[in-house]
C-alpha cells in the first residue's frame, strides 16, 4: 500500500509538472529556439524538484505530520504483539517431510542462473543510461541541428532519420557491451562507471543545449580557441557542480537507490528531449517537406557560337587582399587583359547563403519570411531569368548552396529534381560527419578543437553525383572536359571554393597541407584557376563572343588574430564584355551588388565593361550593407558605408534591424 501511494505521488507530481510546463498561452510569437531553451530549463527545474522530494520525502514528512499531530501509521495493517506458541506434536503431524535428493548439479545450476540473473539485473541502469544517452546524441541532437540550420544541408528528414536510427543501432550495443565487460570484471568498477556516465550524460546535456551561444562556425573555418578561456572556466564549474551533486546523491541513496535515480533521470530526460524535438520540428515543419534537388556537372563547359554570359564566382576572395597579392604578380595584367577591375565594390551580405540568391535575382532578404521561402520566391520570380529565357538563353547554375523548396528548378538545365538520394557508398561517411557535428556541439570547449566539423562535407554525398565546389575538382575538369557547342545563347553561373578555407593550395593549384597553406596562397591559386578557365574559352574559340564576370560572393579580410565578420563586404569584381579588347584596367567607381542585375542586362546587350554601371569613379555614394553573425542570420543589422569599399571603419549602423 505504501509503495502504491509513493508511486502514485510521483506520477501525479510529474504529470502536473508537465501539464503546467507545456501549456502555453498564445499571446505572441515565440522564437522556436527560445522556446526550446525555455522548455528544457523549466523541465530541468521540475526534475530537480522531483528528485529532491523523492529523496527527502521521508525526512520532510515526519516533522510535518508531527506538527499537525497526525498519526503516521494510520490506516496500516499492524501485526499483534502477542506471541503464540504451537504444540510441537501438532506441528509434527502437519509437517510433510520430503527427503532431499542428492542433487549437487542442480544446486550449481541454480547458483549459476542466480549469478547470471544478478548480472542482468545490474545491467538495467546501464540500459537506461545507454538508450537515453544515445537517443540524445544520435537522434535528438542531429535533428535539432538540422531543424535549426536547415539551409546548410541538401537532404530532408526522409533521408536523415533512417541514417540516425542506424547510427543509434551501431553505437548503443557497443556502449552496452563496454558496461557489461566492466560489470563482469568488477562490480565496484561498474558502479563507478555508472556514476561517471551519469555525470557525463547530465553535463553533456547542459553543454549541448545551454552552452552553444558562442560556438565558432562549422564550415571548416579555423577557430581561435584562445578566445574561449571564459567558456572553459564555466564548463569546469558546471562539471564540478554536477559531479558534487551526483556524488552527494550517491552517498545518500547508495547503490540500490542510485539505480532508481538513473532510471528516473534517464526516462525524464528522454521525455524532455522528445517534447523539445517535437516542438522544434513543428516550428520547422516546412523543412520536413523540403524539395530535393542536385546541381550536376551536366553542361559545365557548354558554350554558344552566338552569345555567352559566363559568371565565375571565387568564394570569399577579398578585393583588398587581392590588391596585395597582385603587387607580387605583374603577370595578372596579362592574364586578365580585356577586363576592367572594380576594387570599390561592396557585397550586400557577408556570407554565401544570403549572397547567392541576391546576386542572381537582385532581391534582398530582410528576414520578413523564412529564408527558404524568400529564396524560393526570389528564384522562381526573378526578372533576370525571365529575360534570359526570352532571349533564348540556356541556363546552367553550378551552385551547391541553394535554399529552395519549389518546383521550377527545371529552368536550370543541369539541375536534377527526381530520384535524389543519399549515395549508398557514402552512408557510413554520412553517419560519421553527423556524429562529428554532434560532438562539436556537445563536448566541452577544450575538446572541440579535436573534432573537425564542416557542414559543407555533406554536399558530395548526394546521388546523382553533384557539381562540387572544390577548386581542384573544377581545375581537373578544365583540363579534361570537352567543350560542348550549342546554337542557342548560353548563361553559366559557376561557384567554386576560391579563397575560402581550408587553405590547401599553392599558387600553381597543387595540394599542400593546411599548415603550409594561407589565405594569400589560396588567392594565388584562385587566380591560376581563373586564368585556366579563360584559356579554355580561348582555346575553344568562344572567348571573344563571351561576356565574362570574375567575382566573389563576399570578401574575407584576414586580420591578425583571425577573421572578423565585419570585414567581409569587399569582394573581387572584374568584367569583360562581348568583343571587348584592351589592356587590364582599374575603375574605382563606387559600386554595390545592388547593381548586379543592371550589369548582367547590359552585358546581354553587348555593352562594354565601362558602361555596365551608371556610377562613375569620383562619384559620392553611401552604400547599404546587412551584417549578421555566422548561423545567426535571424538577427541582421543594417549598416551604411560612406567611403571606399575597404574602409570598414566608416561602417555606421542605421538603427534598423531585421529579426525573426
Amino acid at each position: 500500500m505504501r509503495k502504491l501511494l509513493k508511486n502514485g505521488f510521483r506520477y501525479v507530481y510529474f504529470s502536473t509538472a508537465f501539464l503546467f510546463l507545456f501549456t502555453i498561452q498564445a499571446n505572441a510569437y515565440i522564437d522556436p529556439s527560445v522556446m526550446t531553451y525555455a522548455i528544457q530549463a523549466l523541465a530541468g527545474i521540475a526534475i530537480a524538484l522531483g528528485t529532491f522530494f523523492g529523496l527527502y520525502w521521508r525526512k520532510v514528512r515526519k516533522p510535518i505530520l508531527k506538527f499537525f499531530n497526525l498519526d503516521e501509521t494510520a490506516g496500516r495493517e499492524e501485526e499483534a504483539d502477542e506471541l503464540i506458541y504451537y504444540d510441537p506434536a501438532v506441528m509434527k503431524e502437519e509437517r510433510h517431510i520430503h527427503p532431499a535428493a542428492d542433487n549437487k548439479s542442480s544446486d550449481a545450476d541454480r547458483k549459476e542462473k542466480g549469478k547470471l540473473g544478478q548480472i542482468l539485473s545490474d545491467m538495467i541502469p546501464a540500459l537506461y543510461l545507454t538508450l537515453s544517452g544515445c537517443f540524445m546524441l544520435c537522434i535528438c541532437a542531429p535533428l535539432d541541428l538540422y531543424f535549426n540550420n536547415k539551409n546548410e544541408f541538401w537532404f530532408n528528414t526522409d533521408i536523415l532519420v533512417p541514417q540516425l536510427i542506424r547510427m543509434m543501432c551501431m553505437i548503443a550495443p557497443v556502449v552496452l557491451l563496454v558496461f557489461l565487460l566492466i560489470r563482469l570484471i568488477n562490480k565496484k568498477a561498474y558502479n563507478i562507471a555508472l556514476v561517471v556516465s551519469t555525470i557525463a550524460f547530465i553535463c553533456s546535456y547542459i553543454q549541448g543545449n545551454f552552452r552553444i551561444g558562442n560556438l565558432p562556425p562549422m564550415d571548416g573555418s579555423a577557430a581561435d580557441w584562445s578566445k574561449y578561456t571564459g567558456e572553459n572556466i564555466i564548463t569546469l564549474l558546471i562539471w564540478l557542480a554536477v559531479t558534487g551533486l551526483v556524488l552527494f546523491i550517491y552517498k545518500y541513496v547508495k547503490d540500490k537507490g542510485f539505480v532508481s535515480v538513473i532510471k528516473v533521470v534517464s526516462v525524464l530526460m528522454a521525455v524532455i528531449l522528445s517534447i523539445t524535438l517535437v516542438t522544434t520540428g513543428i516550428g520547422s515543419r516546412n523543412v520536413i517537406k523540403k524539395s530535393l534537388f542536385v546541381s550536376t556537372k551536366d553542361g559545365e563547359f557548354r558554350a554558344s557560337r552566338k552569345d555567352n554570359l559566363l559568371i565565375l564566382v571565387l568564394d570569399a576572395l577579398d578585393a583588398y587582399t587581392y590588391d596585395e597579392v597582385k603587387e607580387a604578380h605583374p603577370e595578372y595584367e596579362e592574364w586578365f587583359k580585356d577586363f576592367t577591375y572594380f576594387p570599390n565594390m561592396t557585397s550586400v551580405f557577408p556570407f554565401t547563403t544570403r549572397s547567392v540568391p541576391q546576386m542572381l535575382t537582385g532581391k534582398i532578404f530582410e528576414n520578413e519570411v523564412d529564408f527558404t521561402e524568400y529564396s524560393t520566391d526570389a528564384l522562381d520570380n526573378a526578372e533576370f531569368f525571365r529575360h534570359l529565357e526570352e532571349n533564348n538563353y540556356r541556363i546552367g547554375i553550378y551552385e551547391t548552396e541553394f535554399s529552395y523548396n519549389g518546383n521550377k528548378l527545371n529552368r536550370f538545365e543541369n539541375f536534377r529534381t527526381d530520384d535524389i538520394s543519399l549515395n549508398m557508398a557514402a552512408k557510413n561517411t554520412f553517419i560519421k560527419e553527423q556524429f562529428k557535428l554532434v560532438l562539436f556541439k556537445y563536448l566541452p570547449y577544450f575538446l572541440k578543437p579535436y573534432v573537425g566539423s564542416n557542414t559543407n562535407s555533406f554536399a558530395s554525398m548526394i546521388w546523382p553525383q553533384p557539381f562540387r565546389m572544390d577548386n581542384w575538382d573544377f581545375y581537373e575538369d578544365i583540363k579534361t572536359a570537352e567543350v560542348e557547342y550549342i546554337d542557342e545563347n548560353n548563361f553559366r553561373f559557376i561557384h567554386v571554393e576560391g579563397a575560402h578555407v581550408p587553405f590547401r593550395y599553392d599558387k600553381d593549384m597543387n595540394w599542400i597541407s593546411e599548415d603550409e597553406g594561407s589565405y594569400y596562397k589560396n588567392i594565388e591559386a584562385s587566380m591560376t584557376l581563373a586564368n585556366a578557365y579563360l584559356q579554355k574559352l580561348k582555346d575553344a574559340g568562344v572567348y571573344d563572343n563571351s561576356a565574362i564576370i570574375i567575382m566573389a560572393d563576399h570578401g574575407s579580410r584576414i586580420l591578425g588574430e583571425g577573421e572578423d565578420d565585419l570585414y567581409k563586404f569587399n569582394p573581387i569584381f572584374m568584367v569583360k564584355g562581348i568583343g571587348e579588347t584592351h589592356p587590364y584596367q582599374v575603375d574605382k567607381a563606387p559600386l554595390s551588388y545592388e547593381d548586379l542585375i543592371e550589369c548582367y542586362e547590359r552585358l546581354m546587350d553587348h555593352k562594354p565593361s565601362t558602361e555596365c554601371f551608371d556610377w562613375k569613379e569620383g562619384d559620392h555614394r553611401v552604400r547599404r550593407l546587412i551584417w549578421s553573425a555566422w548561423l545567426q542570420e535571424n538577427h541582421m543589422i543594417e549598416y551604411t558605408l560612406d567611403g571606399y569599399a575597404s574602409e570598414y571603419e566608416k561602417m555606421v549602423p542605421t538603427g534598423r534591424e531585421f529579426n525573426r
